[in-house]
């Protein structure tokens, strides 16, 4: 079948075709990625020893 799409093509549109497929390929590969990253269980900092400092502004701000 795929070779059926190949025939009568120009150059042009088959370097389009091309682009196309795998530019659908990486966005399937991205997604798939991403919903095994939604399935894996959270890492809970206490366990890794990680922390994280965040600073806090609370100086006042003036504009003049």
């Amino acid at each position: 079948m795929a070779g059926d799409q190949k025939i009568g093509k120009t150059a042009a549109e088959q370097a389009k075709a091309d682009r196309l497929a795998k530019a659908l390929r990486d966005n399937l590969h991205r997604r798939k990625a991403q919903a095994r990253a939604r399935k894996a269980p959270e890492i809970d900092t206490a366990e890794t020893g990680i922390t994280a400092t965040i600073k806090t502004d609370n100086s006042p701000k003036s504009d003049g």
